[in-house]
């Protein structure tokens, strides 16, 4: 696939559809989805007509805090927070040292990025080992099974996404090696964490948000969504060795990889977990 298709990219073609499946599941209506700017203490929202809107940390603390006081006396307000890698995979007809050795060709795999951040010394994917240490965190790779580069412009089908928990990775890895995902057909479910070969899982897009999986998104309060950006800021700000100050509300440099999405009950609805 072209390099045109960014993460980044794949991410925002998927964004619509995720929320609707969670909708549906959870039977809540859609209010925002929020993500972390680039930018320190900046949040990128977008509502539900999808217009993009901006908010500082600060404020987004006030959202919350006023949410938890009002204790649910006006609107139900719910959440679901998960920390979604997306990556890029490609299609492999020929072989190299790369390939498994139990693997036959065509097969799919997506490279991993182990290179050192310049501000806080862990790669991506270490990153995302730490971040699936922390309590209600879902912590995955997402891995689109597409390889046309039209396929960016259609509708997203969340039947195209295996999805990879990353706590199931090896450790130990050296940052000198390529290290990669690999998947022996499109819907495999016991992809391999390579350089050295281990067995991994993956899951369709309704295993992963099923009540079966452990692991899986579930719905938080506000209070849950506070703890866990703090719980999230305590963790990046560790890595680059800067104190925390948990009373001015600081949060810098959190993963691009983290999503909130803000619902509420809809009228005459039970919500479902």
């Amino acid at each position: 696939m072209s390099d045109i298709i960014t993460e980044a990219l794949l991410e925002n073609h998927f964004h619509r559809a995720l929320v609707a499946h969670f909708e549906k599941i959870h039977g809540l209506k859609f209010l925002k989805l929020l993500k972390p700017s680039t930018r320190d203490e900046a949040w990128v929202g977008f509502d539900q007509g999808w217009v993009r809107t901006s908010l500082g940390t600060k404020e987004l603390f006030g959202e919350l805090k006023k949410t938890i006081q009002s204790d649910g006396k006006k609107v139900e307000k719910f959440y679901i927070g998960y920390f979604l890698q997306f990556k890029r995979v490609e299609l492999i007809r020929r072989r190299s040292k790369h390939m498994p050795t139990d693997y036959s060709l065509p097969y799919y795999r997506c490279e991993l990025s182990l290179s050192p951040n310049k501000i806080t010394r862990l790669s991506q994917h270490e990153t995302l080992r730490r971040l699936a240490g922390i309590k209600k965190a879902s912590v995955y790779y997402a891995c689109p099974m597409f390889f046309d580069i039209d396929d960016i412009y259609k509708d997203a089908d969340l039947a195209d996404l295996r999805m990879v928990p990353v706590k199931s990775s090896p450790t130990g890895w050296l940052t000198t090696q390529r290290h990669f995902i690999c998947f022996k057909d499109v819907s495999d479910d016991t992809p391999g964490w390579c350089s050295e070969p281990v067995i991994g899982k993956s899951y369709s897009v309704e295993e992963w948000s099923s009540q079966q999986n452990e692991d899986r998104p579930i719905v938080m309060s506000a209070a849950d969504v506070y703890e866990m950006i703090i719980e999230v800021g305590k963790l990046i700000n560790k890595a680059i060795e800067k104190r925390f100050i948990m009373g001015e509300s600081r949060v810098e440099l959190l993963p691009e990889s983290l999503t909130f999405i803000e619902l509420q009950r809809e009228t005459g609805t039970q919500e479902s977990v």
